[in-house]
């Protein structure tokens, strides 16, 4: 699998809503009581961000990242971005980025998340991006659209940037939850990856057996969407398409953070798309980016020497429809 650096590997991550991430290191975390923190760390968020970042891990060279930035803080996001050789195409907003909180306990294993609603975003934003796409889709195949909207996007914008860039004949995967989900949906992404609680809400399912499941995914790609991937974390993830239904199962390894684990599953779907993978290829491939994921933080989670190892020991199979 060479690098073929043009257009048919393109790719453009959207993350409409980024963070910066405020780590903060408490041992014995208490809530209600005075906490002393041992260090922090700020590092640039988003699930975008992230996908962006396990697909140049992989070594797919021409990577560019888009969404919105606020104008108050958006150095850390620019400086991260230079550093990590993607290219930088985020609409500018005014106002500030939200900063989301980690509390991390390593005496006990937990992490606590407190997360922000983010910038207000006008009809104008809205369209400021939307007329960016259409420039980078005259140079890019692939576009992520990840995470959740900042306030004031309406829920169907994930549902008309599909359209629009289908309408181009481009290629479209969208990790999302909630309405966004439900009404992108409708416009036939290439590739939907919702978790368990959000692949429930999508197919109204109250209890995912995995009959239910199997039939819920049966009618997504019945409606037009080519590929849906439900993942379960530790128990692998179901891959539906081209009338077929794969469980993938993980080797076990050492979990270092879940942070990211589902970005780097879209990651590794649209690597494999990118590089020419066949379905059964394209879904290892993508639960060892995963896998990968779990077991380091920082730079590099998702090379090659980490992910390729890790691709035999993946157990898959066929589901029962």
């Amino acid at each position: 699998w060479g690098r073929r650096s043009d257009c048919m590997t393109a790719i453009v991550t959207v993350t409409p809503n980024p963070a910066i991430d405020h780590t903060i290191f408490i041992p014995n975390f208490a809530p209600g009581k005075v906490n002393r923190a041992e260090g922090e760390r700020f590092d640039a968020g988003g699930k975008g961000l992230n996908v962006a970042s396990f697909l140049k891990d992989f070594g797919l060279d021409d990577v560019s990242a888009s969404g919105f930035l606020g104008k108050e803080n958006e150095e850390l996001f620019e400086k991260y971005l230079e550093k990590r050789g993607i290219r930088n195409e985020f609409v500018s907003l005014d106002g500030k980025t939200r900063t989301n909180i980690k509390i991390v306990d390593k005496s006990k294993g937990e992490i606590t998340d407190i997360n922000f609603p983010g910038f207000n975003c006008t009809a104008r934003d809205c369209s400021d991006l939307k007329e960016r796409l259409t420039r980078l889709a005259k140079t890019h195949r692939w576009f992520i659209l990840s995470g959740s909207l900042p306030p004031g996007a309406p829920d169907e914008l994930f549902y008309e940037i599909t359209i629009l860039l289908k309408s181009l004949r481009l290629h479209v995967a969208v990790d999302t939850s909630g309405e966004a989900l439900k009404k992108a949906a409708k416009a036939r992404p290439d590739i939907v990856k919702p978790n368990l609680a959000e692949f429930s809400d999508l197919a109204d399912i109250s209890n995912p057996t995995e009959e239910a499941i199997v039939s819920g995914l049966k009618e997504l790609l019945k409606s037009g969407i080519r590929t849906a991937v439900l993942s379960m974390g530790e128990k692998g993830a179901i891959f539906a398409s081209e009338g077929r239904f794969i469980r993938t199962i993980p080797p076990e390894v050492k979990v270092l953070s879940t942070v990211g684990a589902g970005d780097a599953m879209v990651a590794g779907l649209v690597a494999g798309e990118s590089i020419g993978c066949p379905f059964e290829e394209r879904a290892r491939l993508a639960t060892a980016f995963s896998a990968a994921a779990l077991t380091k933080l920082g730079p590099g989670r998702t090379s090659r020497e980490r992910v390729y190892p890790l691709m035999k020991d993946i157990k898959i199979e066929e589901v029962r429809t």
